[in-house]
Parts: structure tokens; sequence; C-alpha cells
């Protein structure tokens, strides 16, 4: 017989129901976190599994991405007193990369103008952080100081050229990549970090809106309140010295014959030998505002609907200003069981996610798993994913 994937939960909503269970919420707790994420706009699950692998290469027009990614917090540590206040510790590595190609370059699409912009970029930090959480009146406040180190940081400037003028055909692809380093790579003996780490904090406030205005006691079923996220505001920058060239390009700006007596290919190809140099840049984390709503339709904490919106500028883009919006349902039941069903438009991905949690208040469980793509409708065709996976303890 075939089991009802809802089984488990109204399992134990029943159960908590009858022995009248509800956990509490835990005054301290410590855990570990890790995710990991990968997607692209090109290929789906279907493409791949399937008895004959075919590529369409006209979909490269819309050019190629590829996303993919990595948050681990190997600890943290929060305590939250009866009365509204408390703190936490933790530390956090994330990863970021980026690989965008332009459909023009890929397709050598006709490109007078140069505007076939791709990028090939990304970054690793490690994060140490404090917070404090506190009631102002009816505010509730959380602020998260943090101190970053960059530990790798890679930028590109990739040009593309392609023209059909009276003298010949120009083609000229160009590349300029800087891989940067914390710790200097061309003496692998050498252990000395030269970056140097840089200073952000986060802020976030909630105030329950239906209720201080009295429409929660009018009508229960609007029952919300309104919240503001900042995130990785910027005090210091970190900086990072220590980096490797690669540089080259094929072609040229001007026609250049590829046969006959007139052939050039060594003006045709320039690969430049890679090099080690140092030249100190500054580093920031994105940073993202993020205004959200949660509104409990059934006047109590079982069912959780959150709207949100906002914009994030991340400086590792080419293009640094994306927006940030999505909406989320969480229910709950007698904070023993969490199931969290999202969809939305986050660190310029499509992310569809379900994320389950199972809370003996000893200890928790927790799991997620997402669809996610740039492309809106890939997004739902399995060309990429996020799992997630994280550990509580305490009391």
């Amino acid at each position: 017989m075939k089991k009802n994937p809802l089984f488990f939960p109204l399992f134990l909503f029943i159960l908590s129901g009858v022995w009248g269970l509800q956990i509490e919420d835990r005054s301290f707790e410590v855990g570990f976190d890790a995710g990991i994420d990968f997607s692209n706009n090109f290929l789906s699950a279907g493409d791949i599994f399937q008895d004959i692998f075919v590529i369409d290469l006209d979909k490269l027009e819309n050019g190629l991405r590829l996303n993919a990614g990595a948050d681990i917090i190997p600890f943290y540590f929060s305590y939250n007193s009866k009365k509204g206040w408390g703190f936490g510790l933790s530390a956090k590595a994330q990863a970021t990369g980026i690989f965008d190609l332009s459909g023009k370059m890929l397709t050598f699409t006709e490109n007078p103008d140069d505007d076939g912009k791709s990028e090939i970029n990304g970054a690793l930090f490690a994060e140490a952080a404090v917070s404090f959480n506190f009631n102002y009146k009816k505010f509730k406040i959380n602020v998260r100081p943090a101190v970053f180190l960059p530990v790798a940081y890679a930028v590109s400037d990739i040009m593309y050229n392609f023209n059909e003028t009276a003298g010949g055909t120009i083609l000229n692809l160009g590349y300029d990549m800087n891989l940067y380093t914390a710790i200097p790579m061309e003496n692998s003996g050498n252990t000395i970090i030269t970056a140097k780490p840089g200073v952000d904090f986060s802020i976030g406030v909630e105030y329950p809106l239906s209720e201080t205005l009295g429409i929660s006691d009018l009508f229960f079923f609007l029952d919300f309140d309104v919240g503001i996220e900042f995130n990785n505001i910027p005090v210091a920058a970190g900086t990072i010295s220590d980096y490797l060239n690669i540089k080259g390009n094929i072609g040229s700006d001007e026609p250049v014959s590829l046969f006959g007596e007139d052939a050039d290919l060594e003006k045709f190809f320039n690969i430049e030998d890679s090099k080690y140099l140092s030249d100190e840049r500054t580093v920031f984390r994105p940073f993202k505002i993020l205004i959200y709503a949660p509104w409990r339709p059934l006047g109590s904490s079982l069912l959780a609907i959150t709207p949100s919106i906002g914009f994030a500028i991340s400086p590792i883009n080419n293009e640094k200003f994306s927006m940030e919006g999505g909406i989320k349902g969480r229910l709950n039941l007698n904070n023993l069981f969490f199931l969290t069903l999202g969809t939305g438009y986050h660190d310029r991905l499509w992310n569809h996610s379900v994320d389950i949690a199972l809370n003996f208040r000893a200890v928790e469980f927790n799991i997620a798993a997402a669809l996610c793509s740039p492309d809106f409708l890939k997004s739902w065709s399995g060309s990429g994913f996020n799992i997630n996976a994280g550990l509580k303890f305490g009391w």
C-alpha cells in the first residue's frame, strides 16, 4: 500500500495533541550546519538522464551561467533568557563561484559594439561573529557584528569582439583573470597570511504591527508583524594582496589572415605566461536589505506565511545590483515538527525549497532541499539544486 507523504507529520501532530505535548524553546543550544548548491541555465535533469545525451547548441545564444556555492558553520552557540535577551557566537566559511559567458561569444555572433559581457568570479570568506538580541518596548532587535577574512577572491575581465569589416573579419577574444589568495601561491613553503580582515555587521528589527493597532483583536486572521533586515553593512574593508594573473587573447583588433602566405598564427594566439604579483585590493561582502511580514492567518503560530522583498549589492558581480523577493509558508506542530515551503528570487537565483525540522528540545534535526537556477523555467526542471543539513543540541 502506498504511504501518504503527510502521514508522519499528521501522526506527530495527533500524538502531541493526545499527550498535550508542547516542546519548550531552548534556553541555550550548540550546533553545526552545512549546505552546498549548484545551478545552471543550460542543462536540466531531463537533458542528462536519457538514453541518448543530446546538447542543443542553439540554446547557448542565451548565454551560459553556472553558479556554485557552499556554506559551512562548524560551530555556533546561542543563549536566550526568558526576559527577552540573548547572545550567540559562531564561525563560518562561505564560498561562491560565478561562471557567466555571453551568448554572443558562445555562438560567434557579430558584436561590433563589444557588448557581450562575461565574467568568471568567485570568493571564499572565513567569518567569526557574535550576536545580540533584545527587546525595546515592542521592537525585537538583533545585532550581529562580524569579522571576515578574504581567503580567496577571483575577478576577471573578459572581452569579445566579432565584426565584419571591408578589410576582413575581426575576431578578438581577450581574458584577464586575477586569482587572489590569503597566502602567497608563488612559494608553497610560505605560510604567512598577507590578507587582512574586514568588519561588517547585520541588524534586524521586527514589530507586532497588527497587535499594536488592535487589528488582530478584531479579526483573528489579520495577525501579522513587519520586519526589516540589513545584512553585511560595511564598517571596514578586508584586503587581499597576492594573486596569480592569467592573461591572453585569441585574435586581434585588426583583420588577421589564417591561411596563405600572410598567415600569422603567432599573432592570432597570444597566450601570456602566468605571473605572480602583489597589489592590495579592498574586499567587501555582499550587502542586502530585506523587508518581510510574517502573517498568521489562523491567529496562532501553527501556520505563518511570510512574503519578502528587497535588494542586494554584490561587489563580486560585474552587475552589482539585483532584486530579492519571495514567499514562504511555515507549519509548526507544537514546536515539535516544522515544515517550510518557499519560492522566490534570492542571490540571483530562482529558488523553490522545502525545509523539514524535527525538534525534541535536547536535539533538533534539520534538512532542506531546493531546486534552483538563474532561469525561472529551468528552475523547475532540475537544472540546479541546494542541499542543507544541520544538528542542534541544548535545553
